[in-house]
């Protein structure tokens, strides 16, 4: 009896969980598919701010992409903030500095990548702060739709998505499990309920980040994205996303498997600081896989006869499938949005590899501190 109450639950979950990756999918195509293309007459200044930190192979792209987010004759505002690089990050950008007159470099007034964004934050007076990490690309008409965005909605933070290009297995691993990432950011902050954030790609009006103290008590290292989004909400601020193509920002996989497993060693220490509620869906994601897997395999299957034994196999042949099948669909929607190729095979086993790795990787993190370009996180 207590078997076949366990099948069931395990059955009602993976329905449940079905259900909610499709309202995702549904919840980012219904926005797709309203988001408007410019804004109509806005005065919201702008200013990007990119912390950076031995970044002198990625720099120069990054600040030729966001020169061409102003408009013609009006050069965009950008304040680079060295936050203690030791290669030639400081020297490429002064010598943009004499042809772009909104380009400045500052030096990061303390250490991290939290205080370097404070730093630009209280360099300027602009309206809107937009945040782009110094390893990525964008196109020219990210600014132009955040602004619409943040019209439309009258909001005080935007998440924009982050795609990650990679080559081979490891990086076709990293390239599906963003998407799918950037999927659940952007569907939980429609439903109101913001689980993730990716500070590659972001924005917030400067005068709520003054409001909340920016990072003021945060004694966190990393989470520069899902702590402040946190506070946000706790401020009662409006948090909209913007899950548009052209509003996408590109980063590079991790080429190695050592560097892959401390970037998400990273990541997954954020989690340490968020609240109990927001940990249950992330936890149940990561824990439902291998208590379907122990049921599966505990079950004693020889003392099942008849429609008990048929019963049982398709509640759990079902509950796998409708585990399964939902995560490939999420990273199909996210890739057609971020422009990247898209394999159902390639996908189910970015899946599965992440149910293995993943539960791994959040358990070491509680005891491992990653190094991150010579600093431990």
């Amino acid at each position: 009896m207590m078997t076949t109450a366990l099948v069931i639950l395990a059955f009602g979950l993976a329905v449940l969980f079905a259900i909610i990756v499709r309202g995702w999918c549904e919840d980012v195509a219904r926005a797709l598919m309203d988001a408007p293309d410019a804004a109509t007459g806005t005065s919201a200044t702008v200013a990007h701010i990119v912390p950076a930190r031995d970044a002198e192979d990625t720099i120069v792209p990054l600040l030729q992409d966001l020169y061409e987010q102003g408009r013609p004759g009006h050069p965009p505002s950008v304040i680079v903030v060295d936050d203690g690089s030791s290669d030639g990050t400081a020297d490429k950008v002064r010598a943009m500095i004499p042809r772009w007159s909104g380009l400045r470099l500052l030096p990061c007034d303390g250490q991290g990548k939290k205080a370097a964004i404070t730093t630009g934050v209280n360099a300027t007076d602009a309206g809107w702060i937009v945040l782009t990490d110094a390893d990525a690309r964008c196109g020219p008409d990210r600014t132009r739709l955040l602004l619409a965005c943040a019209e439309r909605t009258r909001a005080d933070m935007v998440l924009l998505p982050v795609a990650t290009d990679g080559q081979g297995v490891l990086g076709a691993i990293q390239s599906n499990e963003q998407a799918a990432l950037m999927m659940c950011a952007m569907a939980t902050t429609l439903q109101g309920r913001p689980l993730l954030a990716n500070g590659a790609n972001m924005a917030f009006r400067r005068e709520a980040f003054l409001e909340l103290g920016g990072y003021n008590g945060d004694r966190f290292a990393s989470g520069d994205d899902v702590f402040l989004v946190q506070r946000m909400m706790r401020a009662g601020k409006r948090i909209a996303a913007l899950p548009h193509p052209d509003a996408v920002v590109r980063t590079q996989a991790e080429p190695t498997f050592s560097g892959a497993v401390q970037q998400r060693l990273r990541w997954a220490g954020k989690m340490r600081g968020v609240s109990w509620s927001a940990k249950l869906l992330p936890a149940f994601f990561l824990l439902y896989p291998w208590g379907l897997l122990a049921l599966t395999v505990g079950i004693n299957w020889p003392a099942l006869v008849g429609h008990q034994l048929l019963m049982h196999a398709l509640l759990l042949a079902g509950a796998w499938a409708l585990w399964l099948a939902p995560v490939p669909a999420l990273v199909h929607h996210g890739k057609r949005i971020l422009g990247l190729p898209y394999s159902t095979w390639s996908a189910g086993l970015a899946w599965l590899a992440f149910t293995i790795y993943a539960p791994l990787i959040a358990v070491a993190s509680l005891v491992v501190r990653p190094v991150w370009k010579g600093r431990r996180v």
